[in-house]
């Protein structure tokens, strides 16, 4: 499966379809709000799953984070260095990445925890919530079908995606110790269907 991801995303244009001038809309300012709202200047923020850096890290940076990307793609990482020159890229498998403990002040993941396999899921949120300080904050979009995985073209090339039904999403990110202040569905485009959920790490 991430052989397909990283071929997918280094072969495909995301960013055309996606990413290119795009901004945070309505629900992404809202809830990156929330996001940073107890975070301080210069607040450590992780997003796994970075892509091209674009809108969120630079989003971010912009408003004096430090942020740390981790993507799969090295084309990603490469458009993301380029893109968000005051963030730092890191091209790595971030199921497999060693996040470290109390380190960051909130962790983001848009549109990428789906292309790992959904078995491992709850383990990469107890990894998170392990790096992240008390009281920190993840920010995260996740599928809502339940399916194993499924291999389907997209944007120019073939790509992979593995999820839980939106409650048993919603309970493995409970049931790694984090408080859920938002819980969102996104079904704004054809075959397009996340969900948002903003929580926090309990001190």
């Amino acid at each position: 499966m991430r052989r397909i991801v990283e071929k997918g995303y280094d072969e495909g244009d995301y960013e055309g379809r996606f990413r290119l001038g795009r901004g945070l809309n309505e629900r992404e300012i809202r809830l990156f709000t929330k996001l940073t709202g107890n975070i301080p200047d210069g607040g450590k923020i992780l997003d796994l799953g970075s892509g091209t850096g674009i809108p969120y890290d630079r989003h971010l940076v912009e408003r004096g984070y430090d942020v740390t990307g981790i993507d799969i793609s090295g084309k990603h990482v490469a458009m993301a260095t380029k893109n968000v020159p005051g963030a730092r890229f890191v091209k790595a498998d971030f199921s497999e990445y060693d996040l470290g403990a109390g380190s960051y002040d909130a962790i983001i993941s848009m549109y990428s925890i789906f292309h790992i396999p959904r078995e491992e899921h709850t383990d990469l949120f107890k990894r998170i919530y392990r790096a992240l300080k008390p009281g920190g904050r993840i920010l995260v979009t996740l599928g809502t079908t339940d399916m194993e995985m499924d291999v389907a073209e997209f944007v120019g090339s073939t790509m992979a995606w593995s999820s839980y039904a939106i409650e048993k999403n919603i309970r493995i990110v409970e049931g790694t110790g984090f408080r859920i202040i938002t819980v969102e569905e996104e079904n704004e485009e054809e075959n397009e269907h996340h969900l948002w959920i903003l929580g926090e790490k309990i001190p």
